[in-house]
């Protein structure tokens, strides 16, 4: 079997996952993230190193990107409830996703919590710029 060659990309062509008005390049490429975030809704932020909650859980972390820039994500299930966990780069705060399907926030939160052994205290702020941010006291994001 012969092999085939690809040709290189076309010179004005820009890179895939940025966008430019009147782009170019036919293909435009977003992350898995972006493709997951759509089932999950920001719940809170916490003030914990985003290595030390995978350590604690075994979790792998992803390098993704979203508009916002480069980010580390874990995505994970706690007996029923989904979650993600996600960190962009030059960033403390850790955000917390909850898959939409699951309705209690509070419950998830608490046992989100629970199984990376934290109280409350982890949390920077709970809500989202939807519901609102709700600071804990003393923090700031």
């Amino acid at each position: 079997m012969t092999a085939l060659s690809v040709p290189p990309p076309e010179p004005d062509w820009e890179a895939a996952p940025v966008y430019q008005g009147g782009k170019r390049n036919p293909a435009f490429q977003t992350s898995a993230w972006e493709y997951a975030a759509v089932n999950f809704r920001l719940v809170a932020g916490l003030r914990v190193p985003l290595e030390a909650l995978a350590a604690r859980l075994r979790l792998t972390l992803e390098s993704s990107w979203d508009d916002l820039g480069e980010m580390e994500i874990a995505m994970f299930r706690v007996r029923t409830t989904d979650f993600a966990l996600t960190r962009h780069d030059g960033q403390d705060v850790v955000l917390v996703w909850l898959a939409r399907a699951t309705p209690e926030e509070d419950a998830a939160l608490e046992l989100l919590l629970t199984v990376c052994g934290l109280d409350r205290r982890a949390l920077c702020f709970v809500g989202n710029p939807t519901t609102g941010l709700t600071h804990r006291e003393g923090q700031s994001t």
